[in-house]
């Protein structure tokens, strides 16, 4: 559980120990560099700086792709090397060059031979589909009363398009219908031929050219002739693509490697696209984890002796401006539960991470309010299933999953089957039998809760050194006093509880707690020497008062948790009632079966949505509200891996 320490790294070298030291911190995947504008403030030192955005690895790394894709075999997955010193852009270009340089010529000849295959396929279906209209391809071609125009478009596209020329002087023929494509045929008027372009455009119409097939029509037997022609074609592309593959098979370590080169140099100049070039010299700035850079600073050291390297920790949020980047480091069960934190705010650098709190709480309440055997198992079905279809998040659904299985477990301790009780014996409480001990736990979670988040905004007031809210503000020491003595007192007095005491005793001292609050701010300029703003009285009894309804609503709030327990049980016997009605009707049996499946899923997947949004309310509202900031922004370092594909198809 830890939002870890950044470091504010800046580097500055030689070209060819820069890049050595940027190849770590890919391969560490934990550096975040940092613009150079928020480095430089002079402006006259900004102007001498040269930046590069373009990468220029990636014209190389697509060259190398045309390898695979003429053999027709998937990319290879790289693997990080260490690289020569004097591996460079143009030792790559030009081993790239020599590598695959004549396979893209092979490329670029396939996909002249593609695209002349393509007009060979449109003459044939052109010349098959007149047959039905008894006109000759040359005829067509040249007729004068309307435009002709001949192409393929896909299915959904032709329906647009004849919706779309109702009202236009614009006549669209379907000749045949080839997979999910239409070849057809367009006449329009002489006068309107910008406006039929246009339409057509729009619908992506591909047009192949009438004048050019009825010259190659030409002859005794044009057909036989287009046949022949659609054959050669096929053969050369299938000629160079086995080409293509012998000489992969013949070099496929060496081009491997190659690849595996180049990509490693693709990320690194990825993490350098925020440096900066001054008089020959290299400077590269960003935030690594503290941990990352003490595994590798003597790798560093090693490799570029003649740069610079300084570093500074940083504890406030901003540093020079820039607001620090969060990086949370969590154990695997407590990792999903992030992102439920981040739906409401990542963590500001340096503050407490409430994720490890959010995971425990979290489980707790849903199975509290959720708590059913059957049900579990039906939610925790339906999370395996639609993650699976990733419908939802790998994320979300570990963390339903670990919801159902806590309705499970309450469901044991409830002895609720399918919102059916009796059936087996409460290990613990039945919200049908025990509702006052069940809304009594209820707040008492309540009080926990709060309570610990008033514990957490007090961590974070020792962190800022902050003594004086610390100890005499509502939400700190003070406060936490008046909460538990207020929720002492009141437990003695419902519960008829004799003590040794009077408790109007206790109410006094809360009240005087309450009143030294007041003066929270007088108090930590005299007794501890801050420096505090001063605030008017006004405002000082207001925050008390409202210190005061937050303690009284945010505790009433966790009654919800009882609350759903019984509805459940409510809802469950609902269903279990409206199916019994339907066995007077004809098919009963088969009506009251059809009841209960559709009650149960209703059950399962309205209320579990409700009740996954009233614990998050719980968590956002009632603890976060106590101790959290947020705010931050999540730490983005250039890894090794992509996020986004490099190569075009």
């Amino acid at each position: 559980m830890a939002v870890m320490k950044m470091i504010a790294l800046t580097m500055v070298g030689p070209h060819e120990e820069m890049e050595p030291v940027a190849r770590q911190m890919v391969l560490s995947g934990g550096f975040q560099p940092l613009p150079l504008d928020f480095l430089i403030n002079d402006r006259n030192l900004r102007a001498r700086v040269t930046t590069e955005s373009d990468n220029p690895y990636d014209e190389l790394l697509n060259k190398m792709s045309m390898v695979w894709k003429m053999a027709g075999e998937p990319m290879p997955d790289p693997e990080p090397i260490k690289l020569d010193q004097d591996f460079n852009y143009y030792r790559a270009k030009r081993v790239v060059d020599e590598a695959a340089g004549k396979i893209e010529d092979w490329n670029q000849r396939r996909e002249t031979l593609s695209d002349e295959l393509e007009r060979l396929e449109a003459t044939r279906s052109y010349v098959e589909a007149l047959r039905n209209i008894d006109m000759k391809p040359r005829e067509l071609a040249e007729t004068r009363f309307a435009l002709p125009r001949f192409g393929r478009i896909s299915l959904d596209n032709f329906t647009r398009l004849q919706e779309t020329t109702m009202d236009a002087p614009l006549l669209a023929v379907e000749l045949s219908r080839k997979h999910d494509n239409a070849w057809i045929l367009v006449f329009t008027v002489p006068g309107y031929r910008e406006g039929a372009k246009k339409i057509l455009d729009a619908v992506y119409f591909k047009e192949f050219s009438l004048a050019e097939m009825a010259d190659r029509l030409s002859g005794e037997n044009p057909l036989k002739q287009v046949e022949q022609d659609i054959e050669l074609h096929k053969n050369s592309i299938k000629g160079l693509e086995d080409a293509a593959k012998n000489i992969l098979n013949d070099h496929r370590n060496e081009f491997e490697k190659l690849y595996s080169r180049l990509y490693t140099m693709q990320r690194v100049y990825d993490l350098c696209k925020g440096r900066g070039e001054i008089s020959g010299m290299y400077v590269l700035s960003g935030w690594i984890p503290e941990d990352t850079y003490e595994g590798i600073k003597d790798k560093i050291a090693l490799e570029a002796p003649r740069s610079s390297i300084t570093t500074e920790q940083v504890k406030n949020m901003a540093y020079s401006g820039v607001r620090i980047p969060t990086m949370l480091r969590n154990n695997r069960m407590v990792r999903a539960f992030q992102d439920v934190v981040a739906l409401y705010s990542v963590p500001s650098y340096g503050e407490v991470d409430p994720s490890p709190f959010v995971a425990i709480t979290f489980v707790l309440f849903f199975g509290f309010m959720f708590g059913d055997i059957g049900h579990g198992v039906l939610l925790w079905l339906g999370a395996a299933y639609l993650g699976r279809r990733k419908v939802l998040n790998g994320s979300l659904a570990y963390v339903m999953k670990c919801a159902s299985c806590s309705s499970v477990v309450f469901g044991l301790l409830y002895g609720s089957v399918m919102g059916i009780e009796g059936k087996l014996p409460a290990l613990w409480l039945s919200p049908m039998h025990n509702t006052v001990e069940l809304f009594m736990v209820a707040i008492a979670a309540g009080v926990v809760m709060i309570s610990v988040g008033m514990i957490l905004n007090m961590v974070i007031r020792y962190r800022e050194r902050n003594f004086g809210k610390l100890l005499f503000d509502g939400q700190g020491l003070a406060g936490l006093f008046v909460y538990w003595g207020a929720a002492i007192a009141i437990f003695i007095s419902v519960n008829g509880i004799e003590t040794p005491f009077s408790v109007a005793y206790l109410w006094y001292a809360i009240l005087a707690v309450m009143l030294l609050t007041l003066f929270r701010d007088t108090l930590a300029r005299t007794l501890l020497h801050q420096r505090v703003e001063r605030e008017s009285p006004a405002l000082q009894i207001f925050e008390v008062l409202h210190n005061l309804m937050n303690y009284f609503t945010n505790t009433a709030s966790f009654v919800r948790l009882a609350a759903f327990a019984l509805n459940h049980v409510a809802l469950s016997f609902a269903v279990i009632l409206i199916s019994g009605m339907m066995e007077d009707l004809p098919g009963g049996m088969a009506l009251k079966i059809l009841v209960l499946i559709l009650g149960n899923i209703f059950i399962v997947g309205l209320e579990g949505l409700i009740v996954f949004i009233q614990v998050l309310r719980l968590e956002y509202y009632e603890f976060f509200g106590k101790f959290y900031r947020g705010g931050g922004n999540v730490f983005k370092p250039v890894t090794w891996k992509r996020d986004k594909p490099l190569l075009k198809s």
